[in-house]
């Protein structure tokens, strides 16, 4: 649990760094058009900055080289989209003129608000535990701001007490499931319930941010990258570093499932703005094509490097192959596809696995990057002429006639003479010449080695998941109840859509009643917490049948 919180505090750490000042992409500039250009807003993203400093080539270079134009950078670390607003209230003659000239304007926001949003939830939830002492010295209540961040938070907490509290025993464990559950839904939900974060704040501002630049430059493209999904581990690697069966290993998958809930829920309502075109980092970067889960959680970890071994050199922003991905997302969108000799290319060949590199992430990145033209072929021949002598009898019959005299003596002496004709073969030898050529090709061309990508194979979910496991990783426990609430919120939302299967319905369904609801994720929680204090438990099924009597 510790590590668990330690991962959470950690990866948004990364995301919500201390601003900095915007920093411009190489330029490289090109008249082949009346708009010419590429401007960018966002946050640290789209900047290239990584906690061992920016990568060498941002996206915003790679694509203004593979697309010979100029490039500009206004990208902030740290920013959201209420910076971002800010950001183009205040936008100088030269940056409006940028954007004047500018036939694509790419935005990358959201990943900071979010992040807020959840370090705010963890600060109340600190401020409600009155019976346990979660500031650090010298801090209180009162030195918390309306809106903290995620430095804030580390800031003016004792991060160590609210781990201590976590391991406390299965009612905190429980109570902060629970809490993460909430977070996720009151993020990605609008209802009675849930205040839909996402909907309510994120989307209004990026649809502002879209009709400010669109009064500077109306033929100007936006462009809107979805957020990719970062808590992506290998089944391996979390098992080798914290126990596939250990607290941490469950309330990570109980994190992953939460912010796939989150990081889906934004990119089903960016799309869903008019005016904009949306480039799909998400999907590229999770590179899977079958139901997520705790054993095919996606990919992303190919893209950020959050599988270091040690939560204090965990990052969750992109790498550099993050940034060729959303280059070659980005350039797949605009469409001016042609082969590459640049920045991608080189980026690419610089890559030392590039034979893990996800298929579906490696399908764009070969689109974009064109293939090569069929390099000349200087043929030489060489013909070899050879002489066989064959032997081929002819038969010539000759004629040999032998005389026997057979004397037989009777009453009256005879002399018989027979005659007997023999026919003897001899052989003449007739010598036949036959050509026969032979012509050997000798090719000699220049060819160029790609390594192939790993193929991610799909697995089917199974047929019968068993009551309360819906996720069926064998364990009926508190991420199956943030599940089912999350399950619960969709259908309680103004679209009133699940995405659950109907074996997954079915398992999370527990009391069937025929709803899913929050009866059924308390349920859930209450059999976990039941199972984790009972060596000798009951089936969930007798389990509820003893709850409801």
């Amino acid at each position: 649990m510790k590590k668990f919180l330690s991962t959470l505090l950690s990866a948004a750490m990364t995301v919500s760094a201390i601003a900095c000042v915007p920093c411009s992409a190489a330029e490289k500039i090109t008249a082949a058009s009346d708009k010419s250009g590429m401007v960018i807003f966002g946050d640290s993203i789209a900047t290239g900055y990584t906690m061992k400093g920016n990568v060498a080539h941002n996206y915003g270079e790679i694509c203004g080289d593979y697309l010979g134009c100029k490039v500009s950078n206004y990208a902030v670390v740290g920013d959201t989209t209420d910076d971002m607003l800010g950001r183009i209230d205040k936008l100088s003659a030269e940056q409006k003129k940028n954007i004047s000239d500018a036939e694509y304007v790419v935005i990358s926001i959201g990943g900071n608000d979010i992040m807020q949003y959840i370090a705010k939830a963890l600060v109340d939830f600190a401020l409600s535990k009155t019976d346990n002492n979660f500031f650090n010295e010298g801090y209180t209540a009162a030195d918390i701001p309306k809106n903290p961040t995620m430095s804030t938070l580390t800031k003016v907490l004792n991060i160590n007490s609210i781990l201590s509290y976590a391991n406390s025993g299965i009612r905190a464990q429980i109570e902060l499931s629970t809490l993460f559950g909430n977070i996720g839904s009151n993020l990605s939900f609008k209802n009675k319930t849930y205040e839909g974060y996402i909907e309510t704040h994120i989307i209004p501002n990026i649809e502002t941010a879209a009709d400010k630049i669109k009064a500077v430059n109306p033929d100007a493209k936006i462009m809107v990258q979805t957020i990719y999904q970062p808590i992506q581990f290998e089944p391996t690697y979390i098992e080798k570093t914290y126990g596939k069966k250990s607290n941490n290993a469950t309330f990570i998958s109980l994190l992953r499932s939460q912010m796939e809930t989150v990081m889906g829920s934004y990119s089903d309502q960016i799309n869903a703005v008019d005016g904009i075109d949306v480039v799909d980092v998400k999907t590229e970067f999770t590179a899977y094509e079958g139901d997520l889960s705790t054993d095919t959680p996606g990919n992303a970890n190919y893209f950020v490097d959050v599988q270091t071994g040690g939560l204090s050199t965990m990052d969750v922003h992109p790498n550099q192959k993050g940034h060729l991905a959303i280059a070659a997302a980005i350039l797949n969108k605009i469409g001016k596809l042609h082969v590459d000799d640049g920045l991608l290319t080189e980026v690419y060949n610089g890559i030392s696995d590039k034979d893990k590199y996800p298929a579906i992430a490696y399908a764009t990145y070969k689109k974009v990057a064109g293939e090569k033209p069929t390099p000349t072929t200087t043929t030489t021949s060489k013909t070899t002429t050879t002489t066989t002598t064959t032997s081929t009898t002819t038969k010539k019959p000759t004629t040999t006639t032998t005389t026997s005299k057979t004397t037989t003596t009777t009453s009256k002496p005879t002399t018989t003479t027979t005659t007997s004709k023999t026919t003897t073969t001899t052989s003449k030898p007739t010598t036949t010449t036959t050509s026969k050529t032979t012509t050997t090709t000798k090719k000699t061309t220049t060819s160029t080695t790609t390594t192939k990508p790993v193929t991610t194979t799909t697995t089917t979910q199974p047929a019968n998941i068993k009551l309360g496991d819906i996720n069926n990783d064998g364990f009926v426990d508190s991420v199956d109840a943030s599940g089912i609430l999350a399950e619960y919120a969709r259908l309680s939302s103004n679209n009133a859509k699940g995405k659950f299967s109907e074996t997954q319905q079915k398992a999370a369904d527990v009391d069937k009643n025929g709803l899913i609801d929050s009866v059924d994720a308390s349920r859930v929680l209450a059999y976990y917490a039941y199972i984790s204090n009972t060596t000798d438990a009951k089936s969930i099924e007798e389990f509820i049948k003893t709850r409801k009597k």
